[in-house]
This record gives C-alpha cells, sequence and structure tokens, in this order.
C-alpha cells in the first residue's frame, strides 16, 4: 500500500529553464509582500518566549490551586506549540500565529484554561499590557482564545494531556499523545500533527523543503486573488492547500516552483472527485477514534472533496465544500492549467497573468448582500465571527434555486459610512459578505425569502451570546 501513495510519477532534474522561471517566480512572490521581514521575524519569535513563559506561569498557579506543595509547583509544565503557516514556514507579514497549549491532567479546559478566576489563563492574558482585543470562544468546534498580543494576532488552542507532568522534550506527533484524551483536545492536537506530518512527508519524498514552500506561497495567494481562499466560505483554507502541495510532490518530488504550480493545475483539474487525496494510508490506531472512511460510512460518503489529514485520527479537513464551491474550484483549475501552459511557452513569465484578481464585483448583475451589526466592538467581533462560520449554510440553502459564488472576504465600510434610511452614520459596527447569483438556464423567476429565513432562523438559533444588540439583515443588490 505504501508503495501506491510514494511511487513518483516523474523525477528528472529540473532544466535550466525551470530553474530561470523560477527565480522569476520568486521574484514576483517577493514582490507581493508574501515574506516577513527580519524584524518582523525576531518580534514574533520574542512574542512566542513571552507566550510560553506565560503558560508556565499559569500552570504553576493551578498546581497551588490544587493544592500542590511548593516544589511539585515548581516543577509543573505547560508547552506552547506552533501549527499552520507560520509551522510551515509561509506566512507572511501581519499574519497570525496558530498556537496550542498543551497543559496536564490537572489543568482543565473549562475552569483554569477558560474562566473569570483569576488563576485561570485567560484572566492572566487579560491582565497583560501587551495583550488586546482578547476574545474566548468557547463554544467553538474547537474552543480558542483570540486575542492581539505585542502587535501579533495569535489564536491559542488547549490540549489537555492525560498526564501530571508535561515533559519539555513533548513529542506531539506521538499516538501516545492522544490515550485518554477528550475529542476537544483531539481536534485541538491535531492542527500541529497533522502540519509536523505534511512537513515530514515532504521531507521523504526527497523535495526541497524550500521549493515546497515557494509552492505553497503561489497557491496560496493565486487561491485568494482568485476568491477561493476560504474554508469558512465553503472553498479551502490554509491546511487543505497544503496538503494539495504536498501530494502534488510527491508525484513530482524534484519539481521546483515554476513546474510544480503548471502541474498542480494540471492534475487537480482532472481529479475524479470525490476520489480522497490522501498523503498516505490512514492509520487505525487502537485508541477508538473514528477515522474517515468513505467506505462504510454514509456520512463520509457525502463528502464531495476529500483531502484526508495525514494524522491519526485521519479525518477530512475539506468537509466544508459544496457542490457549487467545486464547481467553481474545478473551473479556476481548469483556467489556471491552460494559463501555466501558455506562459511556461516563454523564457521570461508574466507571473501577474496567473495571479490576476477576479473581478467578483463586476462578473454579476445581481449579488446577495449580508450585512452583520452590533453596537459594541465585543459583541461585534463575537457576533460577526459566529456569522462568518456559518456563511457556507446561506450558500447549501440557495444553491438549489441559483448559480452561486460567495466571495470570501468581508467588507468594512469606510468611516463615514450613511446606513440605508439614515440621515447620519449610527455609530454602530457593520460589515458584509456579497454572494453573486444568477439564474440557473431555464429558470424565468426565482425566489430567495424562504432559503434566506431558513439561514437567518439557523444563525440566531445556534448563537450563544447576546443577541439583543446585534442584528443580521440579508438582501438583493
Amino acid at each position: 500500500m505504501a508503495l501506491v501513495f510514494n511511487r513518483p510519477i516523474n523525477v528528472d532534474l529540473p532544466t535550466a529553464v525551470d530553474e530561470k522561471q523560477t527565480e522569476q517566480l520568486v521574484q514576483y512572490l517577493q514582490g507581493q509582500n508574501l515574506y516577513a521581514d527580519e524584524a518582523e521575524s525576531l518580534h514574533r519569535e520574542e512574542v512566542l518566549g513571552k507566550l510560553a513563559m506565560l503558560v508556565k506561569d499559569w500552570i504553576r498557579g493551578v498546581a497551588i490551586k490544587r493544592g500542590f506543595g511548593e516544589g511539585m509547583a515548581e516543577e509543573a509544565n505547560a508547552s506552547i506549540f506552533t501549527f499552520g503557516s507560520y509551522r510551515l514556514g509561509v506566512n507572511g507579514p501581519g499574519a497570525d500565529i496558530d498556537t496550542l497549549c498543551v497543559g496536564p491532567s490537572y489543568a482543565k479546559r473549562e475552569t483554569d484554561f477558560f474562566g473569570k478566576e483569576d488563576h485561570c489563563l485567560e484572566q492572566l492574558l487579560k491582565r497583560q499590557p501587551d495583550v488586546k482585543e482578547l476574545l474566548a470562544v468557547t463554544d467553538a468546534y474547537v474552543p480558542v482564545i483570540k486575542m492581539e498580543f505585542a502587535g501579533i494576532e495569535i489564536d491559542l488552542l488547549y490540549a489537555r494531556l492525560h498526564t501530571a507532568v508535561v515533559p519539555e522534550d513533548l513529542d506531539i506527533s506521538s499516538v501516545s499523545t492522544l490515550r485518554n484524551v477528550d475529542e476537544q483536545t483531539v481536534r485541538s492536537l491535531n492542527g500541529c500533527r497533522v502540519t509536523d506530518s505534511i512537513l515530514k512527508i515532504v521531507q521523504q519524498a526527497g523535495t526541497d523543503q524550500e521549493a515546497f514552500r515557494t509552492t505553497l506561497r503561489a497557491i496560496k495567494l493565486w487561491a485568494k486573488r482568485r476568491g477561493v481562499y476560504s474554508n469558512v466560505a465553503g472553498f479551502l483554507g490554509g491546511v487543505n492547500w497544503a496538503i494539495l502541495v504536498a501530494r502534488l510532490f510527491q508525484f513530482y518530488p524534484t519539481s521546483k516552483p515554476s513546474m510544480a504550480l503548471c502541474r498542480f493545475f494540471k492534475i487537480f483539474s482532472q481529479w475524479r472527485w470525490p476520489t480522497p487525496v490522501m498523503l498516505k494510508p490512514i492509520e487505525r490506531e487502537s485508541l477508538g477514534f473514528a477515522v474517515w472512511d468513505g467506505s462504510s460510512s454514509a456520512r463520509d460518503a457525502r463528502h464531495l472533496m476529500p483531502l484526508i489529514t495525514p494524522a491519526y485520527p485521519a479525518m477530512n479537513s475539506s468537509y466544508s465544500v459544496s457542490h457549487s464551491t467545486l464547481s467553481i474550484m474545478m473551473e479556476e483549475f481548469g483556467i489556471a492549467a491552460q494559463l501555466c501552459s501558455e506562459l511556461l511557452m516563454n523564457p521570461v513569465v508574466d507571473w501577474a497573468r496567473l495571479f490576476e484578481q477576479y473581478p467578483f464585483f463586476t462578473a454579476y448583475k445581481n449579488y446577495l448582500q449580508v450585512e452583520v451589526i452590533a453596537d459594541t466592538s465585543e459583541d461585534f467581533r463575537a457576533w460577526s465571527g459566529y456569522t462568518h462560520s456559518k456563511m457556507r449554510l446561506l450558500v447549501r440553502e440557495i444553491q438549489d434555486h441559483v448559480v452561486v459564488r460567495p466571495w470570501p472576504d468581508e467588507i468594512i465600510p469606510p468611516e463615514d459610512y450613511i446606513p440605508e434610511g439614515c440621515a447620519e452614520k449610527d455609530g454602530r459596527h457593520r460589515l458584509f459578505y456579497f454572494i453573486g447569483v444568477k439564474k440557473k438556464a431555464g429558470v424565468k423567476q426565482v425566489s430567495l425569502q424562504e432559503p434566506v429565513k431558513v439561514f437567518k432562523q439557523e444563525v440566531g438559533g445556534g448563537f450563544c451570546g447576546d443577541r439583543s444588540q446585534s442584528e443580521l439583515h440579508c438582501g438583493a443588490v
């Protein structure tokens, strides 16, 4: 089985033309402000160092509260790990850092990591002068603390291991870290375990790490420019694109990024979905966690574009893809494949053509506008974040009635924006999301009132925060 996953299609060494065209690609990417400078990189390391010290102070406080002696409390330990784009080495200027705090069994998520008491990490962080805009999202699928720490946006997850002591040299990729832990800890650990697995698999393929990173940077930029970068909107997010690029390099381990881009779009524009993309055979450990299984699970069999995570327990990282968003991505893959074939025929490649912005706001005659409003900044952060996480539900509700294309980015109105029906600014916080819509072939008249009503009920009914000062409006523009 391993041979199926590891057998490359082509291992030819790159040509002088490949080298030159890759140099041109790197020059283009550098001109797009995709690389953090040395000063910012050092600042990020300092911030992570401060966060690591804070969680060690926090866990000692928790140990003392549990009645541990002074000596045992001093030996208490919690550790910080990174994952996502920062760990992969493809983060850009101003990007957030995905982090994970790993703590011992006596430090509970509900009462020690989150919480209102002084000893809780949430409160310890709030007391730090460098920390701003802290938001604890306790009811998320993966509970998280979001904050700005010394100018760096950080998402902090928590994993509670089934051990009294977290070793300094903890191997987070070991399956043993999953023994006797809850589902939320498994999900929290998954980010780090998947990221590390991807890096290891790319290395095992014999691929140059910098070639992988450059290709992934390029693919992410392309996806953002074409409006298909967003897990929440039903497209693909960072880990999804990383899995696809890693799979590409398993096929072509010696590719230079210029040729890798061309091969990427050619392969995945012809991929026969829902055939899953997997970097290794699915592991079936004896720990009892469910793993993705498209052959025997009715739920998994319904997934349209399965991209399977390479760490146990294997999951589909792209479960939010809908029929509409899959169709859009396949169309974009095809356009890019054709364009790359044309571009690489020239010794000097005009890479800007590949990365042209999709003209979303002129591509459709009609749009569905979603307006999210709240009175206070704190309510707005919680309400807008929750609403954003549910936007794919709106796409699914209306895709049976019209052809749809969601734009994944929020639109924040200018400071002098005057709401419709008002004579002046109202001082409320708001943002907009837009979905391009058009009638399906042969359809003369369509109404979206009912699916929009269902969406608003689903969003309003699932929100755990205070809705009294928040609003959600949907309408055609």
